[in-house]
């Protein structure tokens, strides 16, 4: 399968993490968004990055119906984290590389190939103005990603906000989730005006770089994950992540961000469902 997607993604990255100059975060990350360091010296000369995982919260919920109605052969459009806050202290010589784009370039490349592996038979189409979208469409995405992120659908908060998903470690549930009808309509209509079943969701993405962390500096990571029938207009599952990651290595975690998320989002395309009680 040709998954353009990733090939884009590392194109991308190693661009993003060559040592020719300094790289600073891009819009969308956070307050630091306009500084900029000076020439990376050292990376890419010091072996893998090795990371300690800790302070690990996870949660997830999926329907039942609308999972065990998965078609393997569908189409499934991919969009882009509809909100990245990348943060960093003002001097941070292993945050050369690191914005808010790389961070969702980076997990891009994770999630195609667990899609990959998970269904191979399934054709992902990137949700991009000048792919899968009209380049005139690109207000009408822009409207739906609004919509997700301001939609109530736990405990009150929108979608936008961690604090749901923060107090519920550890537990695994069925949850069939009521959907406003506007936001249901507005997914259906987004299948059929562009040929796709399923949409993969990154909803909200925070990761704050610390170079104090580890042996090398270190990260921590919140993210809220989704996978949409469209179709249907239902969330099949949701999966909560956040950790800190520490370096027990002397390479900074300058790249591969994503890498500790995979094995947490693996877990859910993997778990057969039909014998996994809530808890």
């Amino acid at each position: 399968m040709m998954k353009i997607r990733s090939l884009f993604v590392m194109a991308l990255l190693g661009a993003l993490v060559g040592c020719a100059g300094s790289v600073g975060p891009g819009p969308g990350a956070g307050d630091n968004s306009g500084m900029m360091d000076g020439p990376c010296n050292e990376c890419g000369t010091q072996g893998d990055i090795k990371l300690k995982i800790s302070k690990e919260v996870s949660y997830r919920e999926w329907n039942p119906a609308a999972y065990g109605r998965l078609d393997s052969n569908a189409v499934v459009g991919v969009f882009q984290t509809l909100k990245v806050t990348a943060k960093r202290p003002e001097k941070c010589k292993m945050c050369h590389s690191f914005s808010a784009d790389a961070l969702d370039f980076d997990l891009a490349h994770i999630e195609d190939s667990l899609f990959a592996k998970a269904f191979p038979k399934m054709k992902r189409e990137l949700m991009l103005p000048g792919m899968r979208l009209p380049e005139e469409d690109s207000l009408y995405i822009d409207t739906l990603s609004r919509h997700i992120l301001a939609s109530k659908i736990a405990d009150g908060k929108t979608l936008a906000s961690f604090e749901p998903w923060e107090g519920r470690d550890g537990i695994e549930q069925t949850f069939v989730r009521e959907i406003p009808p506007q936001f249901k309509d507005f997914m259906n209509n987004i299948a059929s005006r562009y040929g796709i079943r399923y949409a993969s969701i990154p909803i909200v993405l925070e990761v704050e770089m610390d170079p104090k962390l580890g042996k090398s500096g270190g990260y921590t990571w919140k993210i809220v994950w989704s996978l949409w029938d469209m179709r249907y207009g239902e969330l099949v599952f949701l999966t909560y992540s956040s950790f800190v990651a520490e370096t027990t290595s002397r390479v900074a975690p300058e790249k591969e961000w994503s890498v500790p998320f995979a094995p947490r989002l693996w877990k859910m395309f993997s778990t057969d469902l039909s014998k996994l009680e809530n808890h």
